[in-house]
């Protein structure tokens, strides 16, 4: 039986040439792959340890340039979840990827740690993220562990063969 690849095999899948964004400090059990690449930046929230190469900033105004990013792996805290996503959106290229690793929580829970999933895919949605696979794995504590693309939302333009019904239309 072939195993499925995870939503951090998928991101570091294929070619490493890139630019990767490591914002936060992910779970011990996430394989952090960071040869390979052209460029990596590493950010530490106020709560991460810093290791060699990672500066501290906010990770709701990233120092960095528009669409510097290739990939991103954010596993910092979601204190203010919209902010946070649209300057993540905003550091991603055009075709970005990114992985979430957010604590999850269980309907039942009291406390206000984590993330239940329907406000969560409300957040991804309201910052233009479109999800390509969403898991909820035990890293140790339970994560949502999901593989995002950024989109702007608007329709691709009509490349190549068009339908024969439009052919009339679009010589006129």
């Amino acid at each position: 039986m072939i195993r499925e690849a995870t939503p951090v095999e998928r991101l570091f899948a294929g070619q490493r040439h890139g630019r990767l964004l490591v914002l936060g400090q992910p779970p011990q059990r996430v394989p952090l792959a960071l040869d390979g690449w052209e460029r990596v930046a590493c950010v530490a929230t106020s709560d991460d340890q810093l290791r060699p190469g990672t500066v501290r900033a906010d990770p709701h105004h990233l120092p960095f340039h528009e669409a510097l990013f290739d990939k991103a792996l954010l596993s910092a805290p979601l204190v203010q979840p919209r902010l946070m996503l649209r300057e993540l959106w905003r550091v991603l290229s055009p075709a970005g990827l990114a992985v979430l690793i957010v604590r999850a929580r269980r309907p039942w829970h009291l406390k206000d740690i984590g993330w239940l999933r329907e406000p969560l895919q409300l957040r991804l949605d309201e910052a233009m993220f479109e999800v390509l696979d969403w898991r909820v794995e035990t890293l140790p504590e339970r994560h949502h562990v999901v593989l995002v693309a950024k989109t702007d939302w608007q329709k691709p333009v009509l490349v190549g063969a068009a339908d024969a019904a439009m052919v009339p239309r679009l010589i006129n």
